[in-house]
């Protein structure tokens, strides 16, 4: 049994057994509610802001790195559990302010989001979310954030000290809404002026992305703010007595000043760290003329990901348990061997229905051996060793919308030949949606979606394999 297996199953008994934020027993029928309703009640707002804000007194707080459920070892599950580990050592604590710093999901996933918020739920403490580049990706899964999780960019005075919560990922660019870009820096330039004019005792900026990693004159990367809007955010930081600055994103701890006395703290969160960083986070002390921390351990470093030599980001779901992909390995299997079962039967005529069979097997083995990223990794190689970065997406997407219309060309001209036998033609057409999945995982990245959330096209893939075996039993009818 690999660490992995060992580990979700740890995760399982304390999921489906104890612990003051793990899930109910009833583990199935809060599946089933989740998916129809949405999420559980939070057992207070996600976002409590004083309505007048008490005198200064001292105080600690705590700051989360990223849950990302759906990332770490063990998958969902074990990404929860980790979490309420988190939870319980808070709870126990007694801290009064929770900042979250983003990335509270992997995929967004309603699965995802409502073990998220059943364990959050947990927390006896005031609770602050931040979005990460896992939360939002562009317009749409903006919109679902406010609506899931309420505002994306707010301030919050706690004793007479400021949280200013930035979206570093509407905030660093005007990739996602120029608009929202607009919006957000007049709301930031407004809101610290304000904090400044009000003498807060401490004001405190909580972005996932940090501005830097390593020093202020660092070259844009996905770790960090472009020069410009980095200039910008330290520029006000400055200028309204800032002087902490919290984040996530890294997946390690990271501990930055700059010469003039902004300190950047990150931490690694509670789904993976990448530098061997204990699971835990972060205990602020909050005192009258300045700030300290210190970080609480809760558990040991996650196991690093397994990958395949050369190819660093190909990690086979094979190696890292996960109960939904084995679920869906298990239906493309039933399916293609129903279509199997039919090309046997009908001899030479069922040639094409072998095909469906290979392909739905195919389509199975992809989730266990995760083939997509193979081949992301392959162009992303490519596009290293060229220097031509776009063909790191042009050349697959182009590949992939050049085979899907054959395969839509060939569909359209068997349906003519075989005297429109639909039983045939559905199942051929039912495969586009694991085609298209599939294609859609090969050129995606965070920046680039899937065109909606994964359980819809968990659902749409049901449908499909469903289609599939209901034809091929009445194609030997």
């Amino acid at each position: 049994m690999t660490a992995a297996m060992r580990a979700w199953l740890r995760a399982m008994a304390r999921l489906f057994g104890c612990g003051s934020a793990a899930p109910p027993r009833a583990l199935p029928v809060a599946m089933l509610l989740c998916c129809a309703l949405g999420s559980p009640a939070w057992a207070d707002s996600p976002l409590s802001i004083e309505a007048a804000p008490a005198a200064f007194s001292p105080f600690d707080f705590a700051l989360l790195g990223d849950p990302q459920i759906g990332f770490g070892p063990g998958g969902e599950y074990g990404d929860a559990h980790r979490l309420g580990k988190i939870v319980d050592s808070v709870n126990a604590a007694r801290l009064p302010l929770v900042l979250v710093a983003g990335d509270l999901v992997q995929d967004r996933s309603i699965w995802q989001k409502w073990l998220f918020q059943w364990q959050a739920s947990h927390f006896g403490a005031r609770l602050v979310l931040v979005p990460g580049n896992h939360d939002v990706t562009d317009a749409a899964t903006l919109a679902d954030y406010r609506e899931r999780f309420g505002p994306d960019y707010f301030d919050v005075v706690f004793r007479d000290c400021a949280f200013v919560v930035i979206n570093s990922e509407t905030a660093r660019d005007r990739r996602i809404s120029p608009a929202e870009f607009d919006r957000q820096w007049a709301f930031l330039e407004r809101s610290l002026a304000a904090h400044h004019d009000a003498r807060r005792r401490h004001i405190v900026l909580i972005t996932h992305r940090p501005p830097f990693v390593t020093n202020e004159s660092e070259p844009e990367a996905a770790t960090n703010w472009p020069p410009d809007t980095r200039a910008r955010l330290l520029a006000l930081a400055r200028q309204h007595g800032v002087h902490w600055i919290l984040s996530g994103h890294l997946h390690g701890t990271h501990d930055i000043s700059t010469s003039d006395g902004v300190h950047i703290v990150v931490v690694a969160g509670s789904a993976r760290s990448y530098d061997h960083s204990p699971i835990d986070y972060g205990v602020f002390r909050v005192d009258r003329d300045a700030i300290s921390y210190q970080r609480v351990a809760v558990d040991g470093p996650t196991e690093p990901p397994y990958s395949v030599p050369g190819l660093r980001g190909w990690t086979p779901r094979l190696f890292d348990f996960s109960v939904r992909h084995w679920i869906l390995t298990v239906l493309f299997v039933l399916a293609g061997l129903s279509a199997l079962r039919t090309s046997r039967v009908l001899g030479t005529a069922g040639v094409l229905w072998r095909a469906i069979a290979f392909a739905l097997f195919a389509f199975g083995v992809n989730m266990q051996l995760d083939l997509d990223e193979m081949l992301q990794e392959i162009a992303r190689i490519a596009a290293k060793v060229s220097g031509i970065y776009p063909i790191r997406h042009l050349v697959t997407a182009g590949a992939l919308v050049a085979l899907g219309t054959l395969g839509v060309a060939m569909i359209v001209r068997h349906h003519r030949r075989t005297g429109h036998r639909w039983t045939l033609t559905l199942a051929l057409v039912a495969l586009i949606v694991p085609s298209a999945w599939l294609s859609l995982s090969v050129i995606s990245h965070h920046d680039l979606g899937m065109l909606f959330d994964e359980g819809w096209w968990d659902l749409l893939t049901l449908v499909s394999l469903g289609t599939v075996i209901v034809c091929s039993r009445r194609a030997v009818r």
